[in-house]
Formats: structure tokens, sequence, C-alpha cells
């Protein structure tokens, strides 16, 4: 997880008064961004599909566990750098403990969704200095893909030059190519690239030091949006902690020799904590209607914490120029998200016939979640670990709603107690898969092409598993679900 002030306890994390649930009764967090949330539908049956999630077995002879990873695919083969290797961190007032330098990871993994093959190597086989293994070994990076290439961002991990844990300053270009043959067979490569630091490209720049924040590309600017600083050991006496509450946007040259940024953007330049004290949260896609024409942008969902410790609730909408723009959170029809506040796999979904946009959230932390046995939404201030599927919808008309459609498929540890997924898990689209420019499954195209037949659309892989909502037990999590995807 990524430094999610987490302790089941509702007293712990904030103040907590009787207010009455949008979706229900009980006890809210009146530290939320807003008192009340949105009705969460139940009418799976209106949608356009129905999307399954269906375990590949065997997975833990094979993969890593991992959680709060970069990653990137190409030729069928998944490519993972940094993240951790370990599940929730603890909450002692040792960053050592907290955060154990020997759970990042310290290898990049390629691996074969298709037979469930894997190979690693050492970021330190290679001549890399201690700093930049130290920089690739960390958490909660921001990545992008474009083309073949992973663009990767910032982090937070210990640094051991320095002998404490920060926020790393640096962008780091990997060519996906490159980076599988240095993995598998280096020996392929030409001689004067069979040294990692001979294929990667790096600068570094203040504005890139961000931990914890979603990272994307509209028209020509990249998007570097909300996150913190963290400097120091989690639980330490002494520490810095900075929430950006803004978009940093800038424009990425890369000539495939040596990259760089210019024309860097604050959007708000003042900082507005109310709106953007953001954190790991869900950066979603989705097209506008502009005249007549679909318009790439971004929606960022919920995240954590409020200046009260609270969960974000009101999306956040980012355009090509960086800019944010916020509904009214105080207006009774702004959309209010309840389910899947935190970091989650999602599947991003472009519905051409009604002209809406979806987002399938798989599971992960949640300030409500569905009690199947009372068919009833529950909400609970230790926000828990949940294994609810539902989608978020952005309409035409820029109006969102958010639909429960199913749960994980049934997956137990090793004590009966059956696991919950998708917190900092991730979802690789399978190649094969019909996509529009901005990289959502063209519904259009797949029923066009497949019919109604249920398809495998990609793969879940990761993240964080939990055997408890809340105070339970946890683990980076090495399961593969397939996820199957049906148009109506």
């Amino acid at each position: 997880m990524r430094f999610g002030y987490r302790t089941g306890s509702a007293a712990a994390v904030g103040l907590v008064f009787a207010v009455t649930l949008g979706l229900g009764s009980g006890a809210v967090r009146a530290d939320n961004q807003t008192p009340t949330v949105s009705a969460v539908s139940t009418n799976s049956e209106s949608l356009p599909y129905s999307v399954k999630l269906k375990k590949v077995k065997n997975t833990a002879k094979t993969l890593p566990t991992l959680q709060s990873f970069a990653s990137g695919q190409i030729d069928g083969l998944w490519v993972l750098i940094g993240g951790r290797t370990n599940g929730l961190h603890k909450f002692s007032n040792s960053g050592l403990k907290n955060f154990p330098p020997r759970d990042q990871n310290d290898r990049i993994w390629v691996i074969d969704p298709a037979t469930g093959d894997r190979w690693s190597r050492k970021l330190s086989d290679s001549s890399l200095s201690e700093d930049q293994v130290d920089a690739l070994s960390s958490t909660a990076m921001e990545s992008m893909q474009l083309g073949n290439t992973l663009y990767v961002i910032g982090g937070y991990g210990y640094q051991t030059s320095i002998d404490n844990f920060a926020t790393f300053d640096t962008l780091t270009a990997f060519d996906l190519a490159k980076i599988v043959l240095w993995v598998r067979a280096p020996k392929a490569l030409p001689a004067n690239e069979q040294d990692l630091a001979d294929i990667i490209r790096q600068t570094s720049h203040d504005v890139l030091k961000v931990t914890g924040g979603q990272m994307t590309k509209l028209g020509k600017r990249t998007i570097l949006a909300f996150g913190q600083l963290f400097d120091g050991g989690y639980g330490d006496p002494d520490f810095d902690q900075v929430y950006t509450t803004q978009i940093r946007s800038f424009k990425l040259k890369d000539t495939g020799q040596k990259i760089s940024i210019s024309s860097v953007r604050h959007d708000p330049t003042a900082p507005n904590p109310t709106d953007y004290r953001r954190r790991d949260y869900t950066l979603i896609p989705f097209l506008d209607i502009n005249k007549g024409k679909m318009v790439p942008k971004a929606s960022a969902l919920a995240g954590v914490f409020t200046e009260t410790d609270g969960m974000f609730t009101v999306p956040v909408e980012i355009n090509k120029g960086g800019h944010p723009s916020m509904a009214d959170p105080d207006d009774a029809e702004t959309f209010k998200q309840a389910m899947s506040g935190y970091d989650s796999a999602f599947l991003p979904i472009w519905d051409e016939k009604h002209k809406q946009s979806h987002a399938v959230l798989f599971g992960g932390i949640s300030f409500v979640y569905y009690d199947k046995s009372s068919g009833t939404f529950v909400e609970d201030t230790g926000f828990p670990f949940i294994n609810d599927i539902t989608t978020v919808i952005r309409k035409k008309n820029g109006s969102y709603k958010q639909v429960l459609i199913g749960r994980y498929p049934k997956v137990r540890d090793a004590d009966g107690n059956r696991l919950r997924f998708g917190a900092e898990a991730v979802v690789f689209l399978d190649p094969s898969t019909p996509v529009t420019s901005n990289g959502m499954v063209d519904l259009k195209a797949l029923k066009k092409s497949r019919g109604k037949k249920s398809t495998v659309v990609g793969y879940l892989f990761g993240g964080i598993a939990a055997d408890a909502g809340n105070n339970g037990n946890t683990v980076a999590s090495n399961e593969m679900f397939k996820i199957v995807l049906k148009p109506q």
C-alpha cells in the first residue's frame, strides 16, 4: 500500500460523527470530502457488457509477489519495475520496520502471461550507480507507456547514500524491447547496449519529485497529477510530507538518446488542499464530446487524504492543457464516489453507441462495501479491503454514476480465509483487444469482430491481498486473473 494511514479504527484516523449516508445509515466520516456519497446502482443488467474474473491456476509457483510497481508490455510480455514484495506496511515508529529496504523490488521482471514463465535480473547487475538502483527500486512511482517506451517518474524508497528514505526526482525512459533482451538474453544486444546503464535515458528535476500520483499524456503535454513528496522514514519522528495539491504538466522530449522536460506548468499555481490534496487514487481515461468530436481527457477518482484524514469523493477532470476542474461538492446532483476510492486495478471501456466512458474498478480499498448476505451497502470508516467489482460511468452529458457488477472469484489462503484483491494491482490488456486512441477497450469494435462471445480482454496481476477487510494479514499478491468481457 502507498503510505495509507489505516488501522481499522475510525477513531484513530479522524473524527467520526453520526450522519446519514446517501445510500444507507450509520456512522460516517464527517472529515471525508463530502458527508454523503452517491447511491450505487445494482442494475448491472442495463450495462452493454458483463465482466468477470477467472483465476489463473498455479501462479504462486512461478510469478513474483509484487505491489505498487511500474509496468509496461511488449510482444505479449509484461515488464515490471520497482514496487514492493511484501503487503501493507507496518505502523511502528520506525521507518526501517515499516518499509524494510529488503522488501524493495530491486529486479526487473519479464513475464509471459500465456505460459506463466518469468525471468528477472537485478538492477545492480549493471554499472548503474547506487542512487540509480535505489530510485528504480522504489515504490509508488508514476508511469506511462507510449509506443514501446515505458516512462517512470519519482517513487519512494530507501536511499543508501543518505541512509534515509526519500522521494526521488528522476524521470527514466525504458525501451521495452531492449529491456526484455537485457533480462532474458543480454548477448543478443549489441556490445554497446549490454549494460543497462547504456539502454535507459534519465533526467532529474524538482517537479518530478513525486510519489503516489499518476501519469499520463494528453495532447502534447505529459500530465503528472497530484501525489506527494515524502522524505524521511514513515513513522520516524523527523520527516517531510508535502502534497503537491496540483496538476504538474510539461512537454517531454525524447530523442532516443536523451530525454528532457520543458514548458513546465503548475495548475493551480497556489496550493489547493481543500480539493486537490490527493494521492493513491485511480486515474481513468475518458472521451469527452466537443462539437461532435471525441476529445481524450482523464479523470482522477477519489483518493486520500483530506486535511482531516478522510477520503475524497468527487472526481477531478483534467484536460490536455493540464487544467483540473471539479464539480461542486455541495451540489446534491454532484456524483460522490462511494466504492473503491483508493488506487485499484481498472479496465477502461468506450461505449460508442451511448457515447459513454466506463471504468471497471476491481476491488481495492473502499469507504463502502456491498454485504451480499443482507443485500445492502455498508459504510466502513476503517476503509476496508473489498472484493466488490463496480463500474464508474461517465455519461455524454458529463455526469457520473457507479454500478455494482460482481465480485472476485473465491480465493482462500492456507487458513481458509477468503482473500481480497485489487489495491495497487495492474490490468494488462491483451494485445489483440481493440482499443481507442486513448487506450480504452473499444466495445463496438470488439462486438463487431467477436460478436457477443465471452472474450479474454486482458489480465489482472499483483497488488495487495488481504485476508480481512480491516486488521487482517496482508501480502503482495502473485495471483493472476483473466478478465472476461461479454458484450450485450
